[in-house]
């Protein structure tokens, strides 16, 4: 596969402070490492703080860039997003990229804190899904005040497996009609619906400069795999998986390419490495972004009293 973009073109990211999601490990260790070797100020945004404090010793080792610090950050609870949004005002710093990268695939049944699904409350803007919706529209207003500034939105070529059945919203919670890489295809549908409604709703604002776009980064090694079967790990490892280094180059393209900002590209899907592709239907339909962002809103007022909406 010709690649498009590959990291000696990351230019200087002096003076850019960047956040990316679930970077203690995987790809998005490999590009907090590589924003980092180019002098960006990176915020390692994690569960766990033993692994992310450690993945921030390891990266400021690498690259001698002191400007690399560990925020805690749970996806999977509001009230821990809230606290991380907090924390991170407090710091009075812009935000000139937002990586939404943290994510879980395939993953057995299981409630999050807030009682979403695991998959959809993890990667949901999406995901990443409530998750990463919250977050990114929490920090909008720096987002926005800190452009030209980018979201990376990363999805999955995952999000096909809805094509048949749709994005069935009003089945997320129940068991009994649950599937693993059912709820995995929605939620990383979701990804790219979030990506187009926000983009939208941005321009309709009149903001010009916020350059808001989703990616599949390949098949990677990495722990995302982790609650797959032995059977099937074996396979991937052996036939099809790629190194975090080349899961990173998309997004990664996304994140920091001069293309982006010369070519105007806002609201879309990009594939390994750094190429445009059309999502399936399901993930381009207008009526499916609406619904899932009213969606998304109604379960924030369910989980937070005061809650007012996105504010876009």
């Amino acid at each position: 596969m010709v690649k498009k973009f590959n990291i000696e073109l990351i230019p200087d990211m002096t003076g850019k402070v960047c956040i990316v999601t679930g970077s203690n490990t995987g790809i998005g260790k490999a590009c907090a490492m590589e924003l980092a070797q180019q002098n960006a100020h990176v915020i390692v945004a994690s569960r766990t703080p033993a692994r992310g404090i450690a993945a921030v010793k390891e990266i400021q080792e690498t690259t001698g860039n002191a400007k690399v610090e560990f925020l805690q950050l749970d996806l999977a609870s509001i009230e821990s997003v809230s606290q991380f949004v907090t924390e991170f005002k407090a710091k009075n710093l812009p935000i000139h990229l937002l990586m939404n990268n943290a994510g879980v695939m395939a993953c057995p049944y299981e409630l999050s804190k807030d009682g979403i699904e695991m998959q959809f409350a993890t990667n949901h803007a999406s995901n990443i899904f409530v998750g990463h919706f919250y977050l990114t529209t929490q920090l909008l207003p720096i987002i926005e005040a800190s452009a030209p500034s980018r979201i990376v939105n990363v999805s999955s070529n995952g999000h096909r497996f809805i094509q048949c059945r749709g994005l069935r919203l009003e089945e997320l919670n129940d068991k009994d009609k649950y599937g693993s890489f059912m709820a995995y295809g929605r939620s990383k549908a979701a990804n790219i619906l979030f990506t187009r409604e926000l983009n939208r709703r941005l321009e309709a604002k009149g903001v010009q400069n916020v350059y808001v776009n989703a990616n599949h980064p390949g098949v990677v090694d990495s722990e995302l795999a982790r609650y797959s079967s032995p059977i099937i790990q074996k396979i991937l490892k052996t036939f099809v998986l790629i190194s975090t280094r080349d899961g990173s180059l998309t997004q990664m393209y996304l994140a920091t390419s001069p293309d982006v900002e010369k070519n105007n590209i806002k609201g879309k899907y990009y594939i390994p490495y750094g190429v445009e592709k059309q999502p399936e239907r399901e993930s381009t339909s207008e009526s499916n972004q609406t619904l899932l962002w009213d969606f998304t809103e109604n379960l924030l007022k369910n989980i937070i009293p005061d809650y007012t909406g996105a504010g876009i």
